[in-house]
């Protein structure tokens, strides 16, 4: 029998978690893929599986702990002939990432005459105290180009960028003590997800010129051959999931919606087209993407909608499940609502809002007729989308949807 520490994964972005959960016992047995602990990222909470199957002799983390890529959070007992070919394969994995990371910061040191360049691999370029005091402030690094060698973000980039956006404001926060004479309370803290997700919100709205497009279309067709769908299909087909084929074929359309703005003056179109899909959990919202959603058919769509959906309030989300969206969908017709104006998730240059469809009745020739009426809405980027530009894309989605798909 064999020892095996094992360690927290890649989790992308994410430089910290929290483990919210553990899910075993010491001196429990499992199998290969049960869940040891549960994380909580500012995008997702997640399980941690079992690599093994074996018996847990030793749990190193407890609840609320904050963990990152590398931590030891658990010890499993082995049997060793079964864990040959696993750790021949961690070896190969961990010297190509050992040699990549080596080579990396090789050519950083040689492109920079700053000795504690710090460049982690989202491609982000800048020294400790530019960290922090961006961490302080609140400033996502992403958005700043660095002046320096390497793209090297300094502190006078961090200046330019507070003063030419004039979007780094001090939140606003209710005072406990001039509140609590009023009455009882109670303190709640919030998730991970949550706090993070009020932040991001912050920097986007404060960063990003928002305009919102409004629009209406009559899906009295596709839910005509929505209904006649679900009568053969073992997957309940809804009406988003029409919303989200629209969208695609929409994006190929109109590549500038599916695009970045990396630079002044420079914008990245995209070839690819991954959607995101907002939905709510018991930790907060959340945003798994379904990737290459324009080459999927509606079936294929919902069973891709409800198997995210399942995932994300099962914390069972990793970290190919939430990231390279291009798009976000946000929608709220299962609620209700008549219009909103989601916030754009950066770098993506578009989000659209779905309400809750409505019945009109109207005159057609000379008989009324009931149609069923779907609002929605696109919240767009003024630097990079101007009305026009929005208008045209939103009467193609409009239209694509009227026809039938």
């Amino acid at each position: 029998m064999k020892e095996i520490e094992l360690k927290i994964p890649n989790l992308g972005e994410a430089e910290d978690t929290e483990i919210i959960e553990i899910s075993v016992k010491k001196g429990e047995k499992l199998s290969k893929n049960d869940p040891i602990v549960v994380l909580e990222s500012e995008k997702a909470a997640m399980e941690v599986p079992s690599d093994f199957d074996g018996k847990i002799i030793d749990i190193k983390v407890k609840e609320g702990d904050s963990v990152r890529e590398g931590t030891v959070f658990a010890v499993i007992q082995v049997d060793e002939n079964s864990i040959l070919k696993e750790e021949k394969n961690d070896k190969d994995e961990e010297k190509i990432k050992e040699k990549d990371q080596k080579e990396t910061i090789s050519s950083i040191n040689k492109a920079t005459e700053i000795e504690e360049v710090l460049i982690d691999f989202n491609g982000i370029n800048a020294g400790p105290a530019v960290r922090k005091i961006a961490r302080e402030l609140e400033i996502d690094l992403k958005q700043i180009i660095g002046s320096g060698k390497n793209k090297l973000i300094t502190k006078d980039d961090l200046k330019n960028f507070i003063h030419s956006n004039n979007s780094i404001q001090k939140v606003e926060y209710a005072d406990l003590k001039s509140l609590e004479v009023f009455g009882d309370y109670e303190i709640e803290n919030q998730s991970k997800i949550k706090k993070a997700g009020a932040k991001n919100l912050t920097q986007a709205w404060q960063s990003i010129p928002h305009v919102s497009h409004f629009e209406e279309a009559d899906i009295t067709k596709i839910e005509k051959q929505r209904k006649d769908l679900n009568e053969i299909s073992a997957i309940k087909i809804t009406p988003l999931a029409y919303i989200i084929k629209a969208t695609s074929i929409g994006l190929k359309e109109f590549p500038l919606m599916n695009s970045s703005l990396i630079d002044d003056g420079k914008l990245m179109i995209k070839k690819y087209i991954n959607l995101g899909v907002a939905v709510n959990t018991d930790q907060g919202l959340v945003v798994p993407v379904i990737k290459d959603v324009n080459n999927l058919k509606i079936g294929k769509i919902a069973e891709k909608i409800l198997e995210i959906s399942i995932k994300a309030r099962d914390k069972k989300l990793m970290k190919d499940d939430i990231e390279g969206a291009t798009f976000t969908i946000s929608s709220l017709g299962g609620i209700g609502g008549t219009a909103f104006s989601p916030i754009i998730n950066p770098p993506e240059v578009g989000i659209i809002g779905v309400s809750r469809s409505k019945t009109v009745t109207k005159i057609e020739n000379g008989s009324f007729v009931e149609t069923s009426i779907l609002p929605f809405s696109l919240s767009y980027d003024h630097r990079v989308i101007n009305g026009v530009d929005a208008g045209n894309f939103m009467t193609f989605i409009k239209a694509t949807i009227e026809k039938g798909l």
